[in-house]
């Protein structure tokens, strides 16, 4: 009696794992990394004193730019975002940034950055983001970004402050 009841558990145990496992193969996803250098430049940027101590502003801006990806594609790159800085000390950004390719799949992001200031005073920025959407080939897209960047010239030698961003792209597609 015992050896029957073994034997019927044995049999649902096994039923379950062949039923459960084409869908435990059929939903697993494969992790990618991408590695994306991007140039953008200022198009709006407003900032307004914080009135707390000189050099210290509340700012928003808009850049645009293009993206250089490791599997060789490129993509126009836009972003908006926030900033509390302050000017020899750094701060903090936050916004959210897109890449449009050039069959009008687009992946966007929200991101988080803190920013230093070189002894020269230009501005370096490190930070992470999460993909929030994608459109077209990236539909359903998940994951991270892990960046750093760094303004390339001071306002006096470039007035729209071009900026290179470095990111790394980690993510799983359906």
């Amino acid at each position: 009696m015992k050896k029957n009841k073994f034997a019927k558990l044995i049999t649902v145990l096994i039923g379950i794992i062949w039923i459960c496992a084409p869908v435990v193969t059929v939903s697993a996803e494969t992790e990618h990394s991408l590695q994306v250098e991007a140039t953008s430049y200022i198009v709006s940027s407003q900032w307004l004193p914080a009135g707390d101590e000189a050099g210290h502003a509340i700012g928003m801006q808009q850049r645009e730019g293009e993206a250089v990806f490791s599997n060789g594609e490129t993509a126009k790159y836009s972003t908006v975002s926030t900033f509390d800085s302050r000017r020899s000390k750094g701060g903090t950004a936050q916004g959210y940034s897109k890449f449009t390719f050039d069959d009008g799949s687009l992946i966007v992001f929200s991101w988080t950055a803190e920013i230093i200031r070189t002894q020269d005073g230009l501005p370096l920025n490190q930070g992470q983001g999460t993909i929030i959407k994608g459109t077209g080939r990236f539909e359903g897209i998940k994951g991270v970004s892990a960046f750093s960047g760094k303004q390339l010239k001071s306002v006096e030698d470039d007035t729209k402050l071009t900026s290179f961003q470095n990111a790394t792209i980690t993510y799983t597609l359906p």
